[in-house]
């Protein structure tokens, strides 16, 4: 007999124990750092292609960076990244995965020095002293370096991402993060990068939230099984819908004409209208609100007054 289970087997016994109720057993297999393991092979694939972009994309920076290699993938809370990515790092937040979550691209301080002295001409060497933020230049080449990896994030996480990535903000100190609280659990990825003899870290660091809500299009075969999504990831589906944009059309006043007078219409011509005192607002070409056109404050306006009556239908 194997020691191994296989996935069903590991599948049946994963499903016993989400049954039990909350703190009873002594093992929690439904935990989110298993259910990363079941992700591994289907994020090892997206880093892996970020790691051989991101290498391409630094030489165009410093021609001595050599490898970019993974070199784990784990769960963690915010204390521990904070613990993890001591000040002064760059911490850039990364906006464009789905229910309104960010990716957090964070490089330690001494890749930091590292990349910026070779790429102003140095050799590398160590930064001397105890320092709280990056300089100036520091700041402004990581700014550089980091949208031109929006690309390469975009293309490594092509499955879930629908929208182009753009950076909201960057940080020298992960503290300073207010999107994230201690209770979140976050799937953090560490690359290693060689430039000559030296190697540091680069992180890439998503909310487990944000993976939870799109492991089917990662390839999790538990996921697409049909089972119930998390109470976290419905709220992250509401609050994505809560704050979709819709369009708002204010219908002013409809008339009728002849096809043969739309056939003679030529510029200069004037439409007579009936006066928009009373309008129609619309949403998806659907009547909303009646209200009333006026202006407010200096701008044209719409008093609302009310739902539009239903029309009776004829028996």
């Amino acid at each position: 007999m194997t020691d191994v289970l296989d996935p069903e087997e590991l599948e049946a016994l994963m499903a016993g124990e989400e049954e039990n109720t909350a703190g009873k057993g002594k093992y929690n297999l439904a935990r989110q750092d298993y259910a990363v393991q079941r992700l591994i092979p289907a994020l090892s694939l997206i880093q892996s292609q970020f790691a051989g972009a991101t290498r391409d994309r630094m030489q165009e920076f410093v021609s001595a960076v050599s490898s970019v290699q993974t070199d784990k993938i784990s769960v963690m809370k915010f204390e521990e990244m904070v613990n993890t990515l001591s000040a002064p790092c760059s911490l850039s937040v990364v906006q464009g995965l789905p229910m309104s979550a960010s990716l957090y691209l964070a490089f330690e301080s001494d890749l930091v020095f590292q990349l910026v002295d070779r790429y102003f001409g140095g050799s590398g060497a160590s930064q001397q002293g105890d320092r709280e933020a990056l300089s100036v230049s520091e700041f402004s080449f990581m700014e550089m370096l980091n949208t031109a990896l929006l690309p390469d994030i975009a293309s490594a996480w092509k499955s879930v991402v629908k929208i182009p990535p753009t950076i909201a903000a960057q940080y020298n100190d992960p503290r300073m993060l207010d999107s994230i609280s201690e209770a979140d659990s976050l799937v953090a990825t560490r690359f290693t990068v060689t430039i000559g003899e030296f190697t540091g870290g680069l992180w890439s660091i998503v909310p487990w939230s944000a993976i939870d809500a799109v492991r089917d299009s990662l390839g999790d075969p538990a996921k697409s099984k049909g089972k119930p999504s998390s109470d976290d990831w419905r709220d992250r589906l509401l609050e994505g819908l809560e704050s979709a944009p819709i369009e708002l059309v204010a219908v002013l006043a409809h008339t009728k004409l002849s096809l043969k007078k739309v056939a003679g219409l030529k510029v200069g011509d004037i439409i007579d209208l009936p006066s928009p005192d009373e309008l129609i607002l619309e949403v998806d070409g659907k009547p909303f609100m009646r209200g009333r056109f006026g202006s407010h404050q200096g701008n044209l306006a719409v008093k609302l007054e009310g739902p539009v009556p239903k029309k009776r239908t004829q028996r």
